[in-house]
C-alpha cells in the first residue's frame, strides 16, 4: 500500500536556469541510477521557487546516503546553494482518496522522469507550454471526458489561476491550442510512430493515457472519493508546476483552452472539430503559444505585482520603470518565463566555471532602485553594466533630460549591454569599457552613483565623483560577513547610511578585486573555511583542528525558525578579533559526527590562530504562548589548543548581542582613511580601517 510516508529533500538553487540544468545533468542521472539499482521505487519533484522539493520512496536507508553524497557534491561545486530534509505530506483528499493518490504518485513519477529527460534533450519541437496542453488533453480524453467536460476542467483550472488584466487571444493562438487539444495519440497515429516527429514523447503520452484510463476505472468502481473533474483539475495544476510554467502562462493557457471549448464569455461556444488537426502539431514550435508580446507584458506585470505585494516596490516611479522596461530583451537566450522569474540570470562564467556576471534578481534590483531613488533630469553612474537592464531602468527613471553612464571591465559584457539597450530603444545610456573602480571622471559630478558589483572597500573615485547632496548605493562586504546594500549620503565630510539591506553580488573585478581564500579543514575537503583579505588565517595552524577535543556552549538565545541570522552574524563580525567566516560542510562530515553545524550547508565560524569555533542550533520549546512557532537555541562548538576559551568568548558575544543590541538599529559611516576624524570609543561602535576608507558601524 502507498502510505505516502516518503522522505522529502528541499533543494535550493541560485536561479531558475541553474535549477533546470542541475536537475537534468545531476539529479536525473543520480535518480535513474538509484532507481535502477533498487535504492528507490519511485520519485518525483515539485517546484516551490526558488527551491525544488524532491520526494522519493526508498527501499532502505542506503537511498538517503546515496542522495546525500550527490547533493553534497552539487553544493560543494556551487550548483546547489543548499538543501535540507523533511517529510512529504501527500494531498490525498485533493486527488480523490487513497486509490487516487496511489495513481497520482505513479503519474508524478513517470511525468517527473520524462520532464527531466525532455530538459536534458528535447524530444520534439514542442515547448513546455505546448506539452502542458497536449498531455493534459490526453489525460482527460483517456479518463472518458467528452469535449465539453474537458472544457469544464480547463475552466476550473482558470478559476484557480485568475488574473487582474485580461487579454483577448488571437484567432491564430486559439487555433494552435485546438491542435494540441485534439492530437490523436492512438496506435494508428503516425506522429508517434518510431519515425514520426513526436516519437520522442510517445512514452510520455502513454503514461498520461494510462493514468486517465485508471482514473476512469477507479471512478467507475466508486473508489474515487472526489469528483473526477475536480481530481483532473489538480493533475493539470501539478503537471504545470513540474513543467515550470509561470503563473501568468498558466492563466493564459487555462483561459485559452476553456475558451476554445466554451467560447469567450461574451461570445458563443466553439464547435468541436472531431477530426482534429493532429498532423500539423509539429508546426507548433517552442515559440508558438501565447503571443510573445502579450505574454512578456503579462509576466512582467505579474512579477511587479509580486514585488508590490511583498513590499519591495514602494514608490510609483520604481513601479512604472519595472512595468515598462522589457527585461527579456536583455537576456535573449533564456525563455520568457525565466526572464521574468524573480531570479538572477547568470550570463558569464570564468575559465573555472564560476559565474562572474549576471542580470540581478528583480527583488534586489527593485530594492536598490528604492534605495537610490534617481530623479528626472539627474546624471547617474553605474558600476557594473551587466546585461544593461538596470541601466535601462535608471534611464527610464531619469527621463529624456537625464543621463546614465554604465561601466564594465569586459568587452563582451559591454557589447551585450549596448545591444540590449539598442534593442529596447534606450538612447540616454552611455556604456563604457573601463575599470569601474576608477569611475568616470569626465562625466562627474553625478547625482547618483550605484554599484551592481560587490566591494570589500569603497574606491575613492566613487566618493570624489559624487555631487554634493548626491547618493551612493553599494553592496559592501562587511569584514568577512554578509554583504549589505547600503545607501550613503554625504554629511560634513563623512558618508552616512540612510538604509541598508542584506544582499549578495558578483565581486568587483579590476584594481579593486576582493580576494577570498578557501582553506580545507579536513584532508578530503568535506569541511572548508572561507577567509577574506582582512582576516589572518594560517592554514597550517588549522590542520587537524576538528580532530581535537570538542567544546560546547549553549547561550539560551532563541531564534525563530524563519528569523534571519544576519544581525547576529554582523555583530560577531564586529566583535571577534578575526571576524566571521563561512564554513561549508559536506553531509559526510555531519554523518561521521565530525561537525554539527547550524544549517544544512554549514555554519558561520570564527578562526583564531589554531582554534576554531562555529555556530550550531538545537530545537527549544517555550511556554511564551506568543505564537512565535518553533524556536531554536543558538550554541557554539569549538576545537583547538585553546578552543574552550574561544568557544566561551563567542558564546558571551552572542549573549551580549541578545541582551543589549538585538533590537537596536545599525548605522554605517565611511570616510577616506587618510583624512578620517578621530572616533570616540563607545559601546556598540566599531571602527575598521581599510586601504581606502574607514568603516564605522554603530549599534544605536
Amino acid at each position: 500500500m502507498d502510505t505516502g510516508d516518503w522522505p522529502q529533500v528541499v533543494i535550493d538553487f541560485p536561479d531558475w536556469a541553474t535549477a533546470d540544468r542541475v536537475a537534468a545533468g545531476v539529479l536525473r542521472p543520480a535518480l535513474v541510477t538509484a532507481e535502477e539499482n533498487g535504492l528507490v521505487r519511485r520519485w518525483f519533484f515539485i517546484r516551490k521557487a526558488p527551491s525544488w522539493r524532491l520526494r522519493y520512496e526508498p527501499t532502505d536507508s542506503s537511498a538517503q546516503r546515496f542522495l546525500t553524497r550527490m547533493l553534497n557534491r552539487a553544493t560543494a561545486d556551487g550548483r546547489v546553494t543548499g538543501w535540507r530534509t523533511g517529510i512529504y505530506e501527500p494531498e490525498t483528499v485533493a486527488f480523490g482518496g487513497t486509490a487516487g493518490m496511489q495513481l497520482a504518485h505513479d503519474l508524478f513519477h513517470h511525468d517527473s522522469r520524462h520532464i527531466l529527460d525532455h530538459v536534458a534533450q528535447p524530444a520534439a519541437d514542442l515547448g513546455h507550454r505546448e506539452l502542458g496542453v497536449l498531455l493534459c488533453s490526453v489525460l482527460m480524453r483517456a479518463a472518458g471526458l467528452d469535449w465539453y467536460e474537458q472544457g469544464d476542467v480547463w475552466a476550473r483550472v482558470a478559476r484557480h489561476r485568475p488574473a487582474e488584466a485580461e487579454h483577448s487571444p488571437s484567432a491564430s493562438l486559439k487555433a494552435a491550442v485546438r491542435k494540441l487539444m485534439t492530437v490523436d495519440v492512438g496506435p494508428s497515429n503516425t506522429l508517434l510512430a518510431d519515425a514520426g516527429p513526436l516519437a520522442g514523447i510517445a512514452p510520455w503520452t502513454a503514461a498520461f493515457d494510462h493514468a486517465g484510463r485508471q482514473l476512469a476505472d477507479i471512478a467507475a468502481h466508486g473508489a474515487l472519493e472526489r469528483g473526477l473533474r475536480a481530481v483532473l483539475t489538480h493533475h493539470v495544476i501539478f503537471h504545470w508546476n513540474r513543467l515550470g510554467l509561470p503563473y501568468a502562462d498558466q492563466h493564459t493557457l487555462a483561459t485559452l483552452t476553456s475558451e476554445v471549448v466554451m467560447g469567450n464569455p461574451n461570445g458563443g461556444a466553439s464547435s468541436h472539430n472531431t477530426g482534429g488537426d493532429g498532423p500539423n502539431v509539429p508546426g507548433v514550435s517552442t515559440h508558438t503559444g501565447p503571443d510573445p508580446t502579450v505574454t512578456a507584458a503579462c509576466l512582467r506585470n505579474a512579477l511587479v505585482d509580486k514585488l508590490l505585494e511583498d513590499g519591495t516596490v514602494r514608490s510609483e516611479r520604481v513601479e512604472a520603470a519595472l512595468r515598462v522596461v522589457p527585461r527579456h530583451l536583455f537576456v535573449p537566450d533564456v525563455p520568457l518565463e525565466q526572464a521574468y522569474a524573480d531570479e538572477a540570470v547568470y550570463t558569464k562564467q570564468d575559465d573555472t566555471g564560476v559565474s562572474i556576471s549576471a542580470a540581478s534578481q528583480p527583488t534586489v534590483v527593485a530594492m536598490m532602485l528604492e534605495q537610490l531613488q534617481p530623479e528626472p533630469g539627474e546624471r547617474v553612474l553605474e558600476l557594473g553594466a551587466g546585461t544593461g537592464y538596470n541601466a535601462a531602468l535608471l534611464a527610464r527613471m531619469v527621463g529624456a533630460e537625464g543621463e546614465v553612464v554604465t561601466i564594465d571591465v569586459d568587452d563582451d559584457i559591454v557589447t551585450g549591454a549596448r545591444t540590449g539597450l539598442a534593442t529596447a530603444g534606450v538612447t540616454n545610456v552611455q556604456v563604457l569599457l573601463a575599470d569601474g573602480a576608477l569611475g568616470h571622471a569626465e562625466g562627474a559630478p553625478y547625482d547618483r552613483i550605484t554599484a551592481t558589483v560587490g566591494a570589500g572597500d569603497l574606491p575613492l573615485p566613487w566618493l570624489d565623483q559624487l555631487a554634493p547632496g548626491g547618493r551612493l548605493v553599494v553592496p559592501l562586504r562587511l569584514r568577512g560577513g554578509v554583504s549589505r546594500s547600503i545607501a550613503f549620503e554625504r554629511d560634513n565630510g563623512r558618508w552616512v547610511s540612510r538604509s541598508s539591506e542584506m544582499c549578495t553580488f558578483m565581486p568587483l573585478r579590476g584594481i579593486a578585486d576582493d580576494a577570498r581564500r578557501i582553506i580545507p579543514l579536513t584532508s578530503d575537503g568535506s569541511v572548508c573555511l572561507h577567509a577574506n583579505r582582512e582576516q589572518t588565517v594560517e592554514a597550517s595552524l588549522l590542520s587537524g583542528v576538528l580532530d581535537m577535543p570538542r567544546h560546547e556552549a549553549w547561550t539560551d538565545v532563541l531564534m525563530r525558525g524563519d528569523e534571519s541570522f544576519e544581525w547576529l552574524d554582523l555583530w560577531l563580525t564586529c566583535v571577534m578579533d578575526n571576524a566571521l567566516s563561512r564554513m561549508p560542510v559536506e553531509q559526510s562530515a555531519i554523518d561521521e559526527g565530525l561537525v554539527s553545524p547550524q544549517f544544512g550547508w554549514g555554519a558561520m565560524a570564527v578562526p583564531d590562530k589554531g582554534d576554531l569555533a562555529y555556530l550550531t542550533i538545537r530545537p527549544r520549546t517555550t511556554d511564551s504562548g506568543n505564537g512565535a512557532g518553533r524556536m531554536f537555541e543558538v550554541g557554539v562548538i569549538g576545537h583547538g589548543p585553546t578552543g574552550d576559551a574561544l568557544t566561551d568568548r563567542v558564546a558571551d558575544a552572542i549573549r551580549t548581542w541578545d541582551r543589549e543590541y538585538r533590537y537596536r538599529t545599525v548605522q554605517f559611516e565611511i570616510q577616506p582613511t587618510e583624512s578620517a576624524d578621530a572616533v570616540d570609543s563607545v559601546p556598540g561602535r566599531f571602527v575598521f580601517d581599510r586601504p581606502n576608507t574607514r568603516l564605522t558601524i554603530t549599534w544605536q
